[in-house]
């Protein structure tokens, strides 16, 4: 009977993934000692790494999502789950993409300081 539920489960689990991947980069760069040029590199690579992962899997989630909502539609299934994992992809690659923009800035600043000493 239910068919899509496993699918619509996987593309939740990516769809909230895209959330929360942002914020374990973001816990591993305050570990990191940014006392120096070199720190902050760092801590800017690994954000910029994880957004860019959490862009990927929200891209993932958005196109497995769309997917199952239709196959679910077709099955005359409920696609609840489903549509939170749209929805929580399309937040999670919107965020992260601002981050991730934003982020190669600063990075982008921080190489030129460090290059230029």
């Amino acid at each position: 009977m239910e068919t899509t539920k496993n699918k619509q489960i996987t593309a939740m689990i990516l769809g909230i993934a895209s959330l929360v991947i942002p914020n374990i980069g973001t816990s591993i760069t305050n570990a990191i000692d940014t006392s120096n040029n070199s720190g902050s590199l760092a801590a800017g690579i690994v954000i910029m790494v994880a957004t860019l992962a959490a862009i990927v899997v929200g891209v993932i989630g958005m196109i497995k999502s769309a997917g199952v909502r239709k196959e679910a539609t077709a099955a005359g299934e409920k696609k609840v789950l489903a549509t939170i994992g749209l929805i929580t992809s399309i937040v999670g690659t919107v965020e992260s993409a601002i981050v991730f923009f934003s982020c190669g800035l600063c990075i982008a600043c921080v190489a030129c300081a460090a290059a230029s000493m």
